[in-house]
C-alpha cells in the first residue's frame, strides 16, 4: 500500500496587481533637512552688503524656528515675546532700510512705507499673525484682560515655534513669492534656504564690562580675596613657576575676560607705574601685574608679599557672567555670538538676538520654586522643564583661546588704525586673532575666546 507524505496545501497569488505601503522615507541623514525652506517675506533687514547693496534678514549660525506658515525666521523672536514685560515691549522694528528693500510689513501686509522707525509691540506683533490667518482658531486677548500679557505669549509660542535649526549661510530680504510678483523686477538672487539640525560650529564668546569696580575693600585675607605668596606657592596652578616672594594674588568676583585692547584691565594704584608681564614669573618690582584670566586672579607685586599692595585702590575688568545681547542696537545681531560664562558640557539655548546661549542663564528653577506646592506654580515649573527641553539645541565642547600656533608672528598687510577690521588680514595685522573676533568686536566685546558648541535639535 502506498503511502502519502506530501502534507502542503497550494496557494494561488491574487497581490500581483495588488496595493503595497507607500514609500515613506525622505532622507535618511537629517543633518541637512530636505525641504523648500523659504524665509518669512516680513522679516525686518539686518545689514547691508557694502559692495552689492543687498539686505539681509538672517546671518548664518543664527538659531531659526518656522512660523505658523511654515517660514523661516530667527529663534530670538520667540525669546523676545517671552521676556517681554508688558504687551507694549518691542518685538521687531521697520525703518528705512527695510522701506528701501521693500519688506513686507507684518502689521499691513504691505510694503513698508513708513517714515523713520516703526516699532511692532507684542501685542500688534500677535494681533498681525492674527489678522494674517496664522493663529487660526485663537482669538486675541481683549485689552483689560487680566491675562493678557501671558494670553500674548501663549499665542507667540503657537506662532513661533522652538528652535528647528542653525541657518546655513547669510539670508537676503525675500524677494517674492513667485517670478510675477517680485518686489524687484527681475530680481531675485536666492529663493530657497537651508539650515542645519546636527552640525559642531563656533561662536565668539561676549564679554562685558564689570558692573562696578572692585575697590581695595573688597580684597581682604580674612574673605580669602586675598592670596599670600605663602598660599600662592602652596597652589598647584602655579607649583613649580619661579615666582618672586613678593607676588601676590587678588580673586576677582567674576569669570575674567583677558586682557585685549577690546578688554582692557584697568588698575588704580595710586602713583605707581604699572607694568603688565606677559607670565607671572616675569614679575620683578613695584607695579608689575599679570591676570591668571583662566582661574580669575590678578598677580601683582607687594612687597612682602603678605597682603594686598598699600597703594592698590580698584581693578575694573571685563568678564563673562553678566554679558548680553542688546537687542535695537544697530549692527549687532549680524554675526553670531556666544553668551554667557559657561564651561565644556554645558547645555545651550538661545537668546533674543538668535545668539547662543548657556542654558543655565536663562532657564533655572529656586529652592522657592521647587518649596511652592500650589497647583499654579506646579504648571509654572511644568511649563518652564518643558521650555528647558523644546529651547536647549546642544552643548559646550571646547572653549578656545586665541591668538593660536603664533599666527601673531605671521607677517599680514593692512596693520594700522585706519584700516577697520574687514580690510586686516588675520596675522600680525590682527595681533593673530582671527576673523570671527576681530569683525565680531566691531559689534560686540570680545576677547579671545570662542566657544565651539555641538548642534543636535
Amino acid at each position: 500500500m502506498a503511502i502519502s507524505r506530501f502534507t502542503s496545501r497550494f496557494k494561488t497569488r491574487t497581490d500581483i496587481m495588488d496595493s503595497i505601503t507607500p514609500n515613506n522615507v525622505v532622507q535618511s541623514n537629517v543633518s541637512v533637512p530636505h525641504g523648500e525652506w523659504k524665509p518669512a517675506s516680513w522679516l525686518p533687514v539686518v545689514w547691508q552688503n557694502e559692495k552689492s547693496k543687498d539686505y539681509f534678514v538672517l546671518s548664518s549660525g543664527k538659531v531659526v524656528s518656522f512660523d505658523s506658515s511654515g517660514r523661516v525666521v530667527p529663534s530670538g523672536l520667540l525669546r523676545r515675546c517671552l521676556d517681554a514685560g508688558s504687551h507694549a515691549a518691542e518685538i521687531i522694528d521697520y525703518d528705512a532700510n527695510d522701506k528701501a528693500a521693500r519688506v513686507i510689513d507684518i502689521t499691513t501686509g504691505e510694503f513698508y512705507a513708513g517714515v523713520g522707525t516703526t516699532a511692532v509691540t507684542l501685542r500688534a506683533f500677535i494681533k498681525a499673525a492674527s489678522e494674517n490667518g496664522w493663529l487660526p482658531g485663537e482669538s486675541l486677548p481683549a485689552d483689560d484682560a487680566g491675562n493678557e500679557l501671558s494670553e500674548l505669549k501663549r499665542l507667540a509660542k503657537k506662532f513661533i515655534s522652538a528652535p528647528v535649526g542653525i541657518c546655513a549661510y547669510d539670508v537676503y530680504a525675500w524677494a517674492g513669492d513667485d517670478p510675477a510678483n517680485l518686489h524687484f523686477t527681475n530680481y531675485q538672487k536666492q529663493h530657497l534656504i537651508q539650515f542645519f539640525t546636527d552640525i559642531q560650529m563656533k561662536a565668539a564668546h561676549v564679554a562685558a564690562a564689570t558692573a562696578e569696580t572692585e575697590l581695595t575693600a573688597v580684597f581682604s585675607i580674612g574673605n580669602g580675596k586675598v592670596l599670600t605668596n605663602a598660599k600662592i606657592k602652596t597652589m598647584p596652578r602655579y607649583n613649580g613657576l619661579p615666582l618672586s616672594v613678593n607676588v601676590v594674588g587678588l580673586k576677582l568676583g567674576k569669570p575674567a575676560a583677558a586682557h585685549t585692547a577690546r578688554t582692557p584691565v584697568v588698575i588704580d594704584h595710586g602713583a605707581q607705574t604699572l607694568r603688565r608681564r606677559s607670565e607671572p614669573s616675569l614679575i620683578s618690582k613695584a607695579g608689575d601685574w599679570y591676570l591668571d584670566d583662566e582661574a580669575s586672579i590678578l598677580l601683582i607685586w607687594e612687597d612682602g608679599g603678605d597682603d594686598k599692595p598699600a597703594t592698590f585702590a580698584s581693578v575694573s575688568y571685563y568678564q563673562y557672567e553678566d554679558a548680553a545681547s542688546s537687542f535695537g542696537e544697530a549692527g549687532e545681531e549680524k554675526y553670531i555670538h556666544f553668551i554667557g560664562d559657561c564651561k565644556p558640557g554645558d547645555f545651550v539655548t538661545f537668546d533674543k538676538l538668535s545668539n547662543m546661549m548657556v542654558r543655565s542663564a536663562s532657564l533655572s528653577l529656586t529652592d522657592n520654586d521647587v518649596g511652592d506646592e500650589s497647583a499654579a506654580n506646579a504648571a509654572a515649573i511644568l511649563d518652564m522643564l518643558q521650555e528647558r527641553e523644546d529651547f536647549t539645541i546642544g552643548r559646550v565642547m571646547d572653549i578656545i583661546k586665541e591668538p593660536r600656533g603664533l599666527l601673531e608672528r605671521v607677517r599680514t598687510g593692512f596693520q594700522g588704525d585706519e584700516f577697520d577690521a574687514s580690510a586686516k588680514m588675520p596675522g600680525s595685522a590682527t595681533g593673530g586673532f582671527s576673523d570671527m573676533i576681530t569683525l565680531s568686536a566691531e559689534l560686540q566685546t570680545v576677547a579671545d575666546q570662542i566657544v565651539v558648541v555641538n548642534v543636535k535639535i
